[in-house]
Order: structure tokens, then sequence, then C-alpha cells
């Protein structure tokens, strides 16, 4: 097993309250999500995936939340 970074360990400590059956938390980074999920029975308590985007973003939050 990997160790995880300090900033990882930051986001599952912020986040991991929020995460609760049928509730996905995403977090968007540059140049890419970690959408954090509750595990099944028998798994991890939380599930972490990381999916990369084909580009890395450059907007601030306010262009982004301006195009919805």
């Amino acid at each position: 097993m990997r160790a995880i970074s300090k900033e990882l360990e930051q986001m599952l400590e912020t986040y991991s309250p929020l995460v609760q059956e049928g509730r996905q938390i995403a977090i968007g980074l540059l140049d890419g999500t970690v959408h954090l999920k509750k595990g099944r029975k028998g798994e991890a308590p939380i599930q972490i995936h990381v999916a990369l985007l084909d580009q890395r973003l450059n907007m601030t939050v306010d262009a982004l939340f301006r195009g919805l």
C-alpha cells in the first residue's frame, strides 16, 4: 500500500464526515477530480476514485459558476 500525501489526508479529514450512503463528494483539482463515496459492507469505509482530465483547468471559481 502506498502512503497518502498530507494534502489527501487533509481532504479526507475535511470531507469524510460529509460522505454518507447515497451521497458522493467530488473535489475539483486543476488536472482532475477526486470522488469520495461510502464503501459497501466489507470494503474500506470510504472509497476514493481519481479521474484525470485531458486538459489542465485554468479558471477561477467565479468564472466556473458564472456559466451555470
